[in-house]
């Protein structure tokens, strides 16, 4: 906080324009105190990119976090890692099979990542650790905030035997747009992702999406034609991502991986937008076309409408193939 602009230059590679940002921007100290004091609570630190520690799966990706709050130990084997994603709701079958590919996984050495939500999440979680695994959940919100509430003691348990991380700083609130930054540190700290069950606009597809963009390997858990939790998974097999009906198939992938730009590309711009809701039509068109995208924030405020909201809206239209995200919470339009 007391750098001047030329040590932190010097220090981070920064230019002199960013760095002397960095200089002027000055939070209340109590500010920091208090997620200091929080921190050392909750036997938590900072880990930031220029540190050991620091995953180098995540420094391959566009966009890495800065730093990271972490709970708990980031390990070298951790690189060695499969993002297990899905649906809050889950069917029986889904579970049963994110329990038992977790279980082959954990049982093998893999680190296994996910978001820590209600459904999937959380029964991949808990199967790893069963299974004596380790696992990491990437949080939307700060380390200090359990969310889901009934994830409490789950996060603990994870805090003792593998790790929980945010890019938020203690005390934030799971806000809806926090999960977009977030996914894209669960298919970053991995080599490959695995979607179970999803319909087909979940957030789980995002995942999916920003693993090919990292180019990491996408797999699918097959299910019943007649399940809305498998348009996801089935739409992504459709469009080039391997088959998964055990952790045998997704293990092999680590020998004979093949090449995430071979996939199919998994969105692709509707042919028309004439079939949008009245809302979603309106925040396409406050949209400017690649490459210059528009930060959240001023949308909210050029469209009246409720962040919430619109996070739900921009997620249609990113899963349509009509809106793609850049870093910092910035939206372009997709042009045919």
């Amino acid at each position: 906080m007391e750098a001047n602009p030329k040590e932190i230059s010097r220090r981070t590679g920064l230019s002199e324009k960013l760095a002397r940002s960095i200089a002027d921007f000055k939070p209340p100290k109590a500010d920091i105190d208090r997620d200091i004091d929080i921190l050392e609570s909750l036997e938590a630190r900072v880990v930031t990119r220029w540190d050991p520690e620091y995953p180098d799966n995540l420094k391959e990706i566009y966009d890495p976090p800065a730093l990271l709050f972490v709970r708990g130990v980031l390990l070298e084997q951790d690189c060695n890692a499969v993002a297990v994603v899905g649906t809050r709701h889950p069917s029986r079958y889904g579970v049963q099979m994110a329990q038992t590919i977790t279980a082959g996984l954990a049982r093998a050495g893999v680190t296994v990542t996910s978001g820590l939500a209600r459904g999937i999440d959380t029964v991949c979680h808990r199967a790893a650790l069963d299974k004596g695994g380790r696992t990491i959940g990437v949080l939307g919100c700060g380390v200090d905030v359990a969310y889901p509430r009934e994830n409490k003691a789950l996060i603990g348990d994870m805090s003792r035997l593998g790790a929980v991380v945010s890019e938020f700083r203690p005390g934030i609130v799971p806000h809806p747009t926090n999960f977009y930054r977030r996914n894209r540190i669960i298919s970053g700290l991995s080599k490959c992702v695995l979607v179970v069950e999803a319909a087909r606009n979940s957030g789980s597809l995002i995942t999916a999406h920003h693993a090919i963009d990292q180019n990491r390997d996408v797999f699918a858990v097959p299910g019943s034609v007649m399940n809305k939790r498998s348009e996801g998974p089935h739409s992504l097999l459709k469009q080039g991502a391997g088959l998964a009906e055990s952790a045998e198939d997704i293990l092999q992938a680590f020998s004979q991986s093949r090449p995430a730009e071979s996939q199919v590309p998994l969105f692709h711009p509707i042919e028309s937008d004439e079939d949008l809701a009245p809302e979603a039509k309106a925040v396409l068109d406050a949209l400017e076309p690649d490459p210059d995208p528009v930060p959240i924030d001023v949308l909210c405020e050029t469209l009246a409408v409720d962040a919430g909201k619109l996070a739900g809206l921009l997620l249609e239209l990113e899963l349509r193939g009509l809106v793609r995200q850049h870093p910092g919470k910035m939206f372009s339009r997709v042009e045919p």
